[in-house]
């Protein structure tokens, strides 16, 4: 299973700038989670919130945009978590080998 912030990263990367709101829909994380892992990639510098321009009523939305280093931040987790997932995936791939005495030949 993948972590929250694999998840965050990937949804982050995808989108050019996206609503604390969008990644709770698309990720499944529920939104407290999301405010703290905002809160903390925003002081690491890693993402840059924005409030969304309103022209009506009613609270903007915070918009995030990756930074340089949180795009090289995530990229580099993201190909870590790749790579032990490739692994994992090729150690159960490997075919069982068997005996033919245990197979009764």
């Amino acid at each position: 299973m993948e972590s929250p912030v694999c998840t965050l990263g990937r949804e982050l990367l995808s989108n050019g700038r996206i609503s604390q709101t969008d990644l709770c829909l698309s990720t499944g994380l529920p939104s407290w989670k999301i405010s703290r892992l905002f809160k903390r990639f925003e002081l690491l510098g890693f993402i840059k919130v924005e409030l969304e321009p309103r022209f009506i009523r009613g609270r903007p939305r915070k918009l995030c945009k990756l930074t340089a280093s949180g795009i090289r931040y995530f990229t580099g987790l993201l190909r870590e978590a790749g790579n032990e997932v490739s692994v994992e995936s090729l150690v159960s791939r490997q075919p069982v080998t068997t005996r033919e005495s245990e197979l009764g030949g």
